[in-house]
Order: structure tokens, then C-alpha cells, then sequence
């Protein structure tokens, strides 16, 4: 059966003119066990070159600009971690202030009359503040009491005599019930004419109010002119306030915030005096410090808080405790006394 399908095979192939002949291995028998390789898909890396494509003509243009965040899922690198983005409210400052301040004029090496002048009275007048301040404190403390013998023999002698508070309590206790008695009302029923007459007199006073409410009305109605002019005073008024308001706004983005319970009182101005003034740059004294100026700089721009420096101390008092082996051998015996009573207490509850 096997031997018939296969010239069946032969025939119809023969028949239809199909080559099977096959190619000879060489080096090893049997089919090839080849596998093909796969290409792989290249990574979807991020376009590095950021910037527009007219940025990219001219061949200007920031390779590390703010458009790498902004890079859609599909084509952002897989393998690495996401872009962190900050916060709404994250700021550096709130100041506008420079980074580096340009010294005064007048702390040249080589200054001018005019600026040098400057440069000392502004040195005076910090110094004059700071003497105003500690004469204010003394002067503001409180001075000694001096108590004399007679303020003595007063503070001593209240409350003795009894007998005489006791008196005037009374007599201000018979004036209140004559007071009270006065004061009672006799409940007697109205008759129709007095009744009549108050209700005459509530019309008419309410006549008069209406009246004089229509008055006022006409008044107002009269006066159109002084309103609008005092409506406009008005306006000035609250306009001249918004500008002041907004002066200080931005006087205070020009000045250091307090972020902390210390002040900032900044440093002193570097000043020099005409007699060390010097003609060359290398016979000049520096007083300032960087290291300092910088320190105050950040604290200027609200960047660091300003802090006071704390001595080292200590929160709770160290107690003193005597060793069993330094007591006598009297209290030794006392308290274990005393622990044998407390035993037997308990036991006996």
C-alpha cells in the first residue's frame, strides 16, 4: 500500500513537471536547525536637540531647554526614571533683590571727597540710631520702689477697723430699700380718654417722622451736586491708599522677610577713615569678610532664616541622688522598717 502511494506520488509529480530533487548537506546529516534572528526595535530615545526648527536653522538654540519635560509617554525612555516636576507654590525668594549688591562708591580704594562723605554720615547715622535705642531702654525701665514707713503703716492697717465697714453696709442697705419703695408703680387700669389721648399722640408722632423723612428727601434730591462731589473726594481718597499700599508691597519685596523669631539687623557699613585711606590697591585695608557678606546676602534674600546663637544648656535640672552604700546604717535599718510595714499592709488589705 505504502510502495503504491509512493509512484502515485512520482507520476503526478512527473506529470506536473515539478523539480524535487534536493541540495546535499555538507558536514552534517539530518535538517538544519538554523533559527533566524530577529531585528530588534531600536529604544525610543528622547529628540536631545531641543528648540524650534527656526531656532535649528540658524544653529542657535538651547540643547537643554524646558521642552525635554514636556516629551509624551510613547517617547520617552522606558528604563529611565520619569522627569521631576516641581511644585506650584516651590519658589527660590521672594525678593527682588541682586544677588551680589554693588558696593557704596565711597569704599574705593581711591574715592572721591563727595562719596567718601557719604559713605561716613550713613556710618553716623547707624551708630546715632543704635545710641537712641539702649538710652530708650534705660530710660523706659521701671525705677525703684522706695516704700517709706507711712505707705507701710497704711498697707498694714487695712481691714482693722471692722466696726466702721460694718456701719456704712447698713446705712447703704437702708438707702436701697427706700430706693426700691420709691420706685414701685401702682398697677391702676387706663380710662378710655387717656387712652384716646396716647393714641392721638402716637399718630401725631408719627406724622412728624414722615414728614420729616420727605424732607430729608428733598434735601438730598437739592444737594446732587456736593454728593457727586464728595463721592469723587472719596475716590481720590481710596486711590491714594492703593498707590501707598502698593509702595510698601513693593518696598517689601526689596526688604528681608521674618521667617523666624530672630530680626535681621544686617551688618555695619564698611567704612574707612581719611587717615587710612590709601593711594594704591595694594596698601588697601579690607575689613569686610566674603565668607560673612555672602552668609548675610542669603539671609537678606529670604533664603536663610535668621537665627540667634544658643549657649549650650541644659532642660531638666540634674538630680542629686545619695547611694545606698554612702547612708548610715540608722536609716538603713528605718527604711527597711518602713518597707515591712508597707508588706504587711497590703497583705492585710
Amino acid at each position: 500500500w505504502y510502495q503504491r502511494r509512493v509512484r502515485e506520488a512520482v507520476v503526478s509529480t512527473q506529470s506536473t513537471g515539478i523539480d524535487t530533487r534536493v541540495a546535499p548537506v555538507v558536514g552534517r546529516n539530518g535538517p538544519s536547525k538554523k533559527k533566524k534572528k530577529r531585528k530588534k526595535a531600536p529604544l525610543a530615545t528622547p529628540d536631545v536637540t531641543m528648540g524650534t526648527s527656526a531656532e535649528k536653522k540658524q544653529g542657535v538654540y538651547d540643547i537643554w531647554g524646558s521642552k525635554s519635560n514636556n516629551l509624551s509617554d510613547s517617547k520617552r525612555d522606558p528604563c529611565l526614571p520619569p522627569p521631576v516636576e516641581p511644585p506650584a507654590f516651590y519658589k527660590t525668594s521672594d525678593t527682588k533683590l541682586a544677588a551680589v549688591e554693588l558696593p557704596h562708591a565711597g569704599t574705593s580704594y581711591n574715592p572721591t571727597f563727595n562719596d567718601h562723605q557719604e559713605l561716613l554720615q550713613s556710618a553716623l547715622e547707624v551708630e546715632v540710631k543704635k545710641e537712641k535705642a539702649k538710652l530708650k531702654a534705660t530710660r523706659d525701665a521701671a525705677p525703684p520702689i522706695q516704700i517709706t514707713e507711712e505707705d507701710y503703716i497704711k498697707e498694714m492697717s487695712i481691714g482693722l477697723n471692722q466696726a466702721e465697714s460694718e456701719s456704712e453696709e447698713e446705712k447703704e442697705g437702708e438707702v436701697e430699700t427706700d430706693s426700691q419703695a420709691k420706685g414701685t408703680v401702682s398697677c391702676e387700669r387706663k380710662t378710655r380718654a387717656q387712652r384716646n389721648r396716647e393714641k392721638a399722640e402716637k399718630l401725631k408722632a408719627e406724622e412728624i417722622a414722615t414728614a420729616k423723612q420727605e424732607k430729608q428727601h428733598l434735601h438730598q434730591m437739592n444737594r446732587i451736586k456736593a454728593i457727586q462731589k464728595e463721592i469723587k473726594k472719596e475716590e481720590k481718597e481710596l486711590s491714594a491708599k492703593t498707590e501707598l499700599r502698593q509702595a510698601k508691597n513693593l518696598e517689601k519685596e526689596t526688604k528681608p522677610g521674618k521667617y523666624g523669631p530672630g530680626k535681621f539687623l544686617g551688618d555695619d557699613p564698611e567704612f574707612v577713615l581719611p587717615e587710612e585711606v590709601s593711594s594704591s590697591l595694594r596698601q588697601m585695608v579690607t575689613p569686610s569678610n566674603n565668607v560673612q557678606e555672602r552668609f548675610t546676602s542669603f539671609q537678606k534674600r529670604n533664603m536663610i532664616e535668621v537665627r540667634k546663637k544658643v549657649a549650650p544648656h541644659r532642660k531638666y535640672k540634674l538630680k542629686s541622688v545619695e547611694k545606698w552604700r554612702k547612708k548610715l546604717p540608722e536609716e538603713i535599718d528605718e527604711l527597711v522598717k518602713m518597707k515591712r510595714k508597707k508588706k504587711k499592709i497590703k497583705l492585710s488589705e
